[in-house]
């Protein structure tokens, strides 16, 4: 939120979308979460992950009319092993990683 205002969905999940497939009923979820036209007309899954060659991932979602894109479902990653680390770090490292996480 931002002056009142709703500027990003996001619905984290607890399972590793780098390794396992997203399942269609988040891409759809998400999708309706986007396409609400609340925000950035992104929907935004956060997930856990260990590994760091993970790399943020986009689904451009598309009127079939028009062929204009009308909303984006994102899949970002969030290393939990960097998180960790932050936890008895700079409070200004981890506003950081979290400014990236949901920018």
């Amino acid at each position: 939120m931002k002056n009142g205002n709703v500027v990003k969905l996001l619905d984290a999940k607890y399972r590793d979308l780098w390794d396992r497939n997203l399942p269609r009923d988040m891409l759809y979820q998400l999708a309706v979460y986007a396409r609400s036209g609340v925000g950035d007309k992104a929907g935004t899954i956060p997930y856990a992950v260990l590994s760091d060659v993970t790399v943020v991932q986009k689904i451009d979602i598309n009127n079939p009319v028009s062929i204009g894109k009308i909303a984006s479902v994102i899949l970002q990653p969030v290393n939990l092993e960097k998180i960790t680390m932050l936890i008895d770090g700079d409070i200004r490292d981890q506003k950081k990683y979290v400014c990236s996480i949901i920018s």
